[in-house]
């Protein structure tokens, strides 16, 4: 019989060690035995709970999206009306999501490895940002909503240069103000 709180410990080992290696190493360099190693555990321990370098990757990123949204939840669940938390929470992805060190380093020095997992390949990440936002917009169409703006900060994210200004908190909740909210249907603006 396992111990699950010692599994949970030995995940969280593992996924500390790979997001370090990552952080060091980038994707290309990561390594099972390098991220067992920095872990103090067993290669087998590794692929016991990721059987792919791919799927460590993925455990990687789900566990830095659902430290954002414990994140974003504390930066605007106390907000006041939902037109608020519209406003605060562009300005805070942009803010973390844009400074987050792993995936910062990695879209200046391996784009080409990185980027498939934020497109193409991000259906999952989407489905938990996107159930998560949802569950907090006040709309009948919520899904539709939250997706739309997702994809508009991701597309901020992967692609800062723009003619919209974007460099500030204010900047953010500027757009956000004139541009995302409107597009709440007006039930949802309370």
């Amino acid at each position: 019989m396992r111990d699950d709180s010692t599994e949970a410990t030995s995940t969280e080992r593992i996924l500390d060690a790979a997001y370090a290696r990552m952080l060091e190493h980038g994707l290309r360099r990561l390594t099972v035995d390098d991220v067992a190693r920095q872990a103090g555990l067993s290669r087998i321990t590794v692929y016991r709970r990721f059987s792919r370098k791919s799927d460590l990757i993925q455990g990687v990123i789900l566990r830095e999206l659902h430290r954002f949204l414990r994140a974003f939840e504390q930066a605007v669940g106390p907000l006041p009306t939902m037109a608020d938390r519209v406003t605060e929470g562009f300005a805070v992805t942009l803010r973390l999501v844009r400074g987050h060190p792993l995936l910062s380093r990695l879209l200046v020095t391996e784009p080409e490895t990185i980027l498939p997992h934020l497109t193409l390949e991000a259906g999952g990440y989407l489905a938990v940002a996107r159930e998560y936002l949802a569950a907090h917009l006040d709309t009948p169409d919520a899904e539709a909503v939250a997706e739309m703006f997702i994809r508009i900060a991701l597309s901020f994210v992967l692609t800062p240069d723009s003619a919209i200004p974007l460099d500030s908190d204010d900047e953010t909740r500027a757009y956000a103000r004139h541009h995302l909210v409107p597009l709440l249907p007006s039930e949802g603006i309370n």
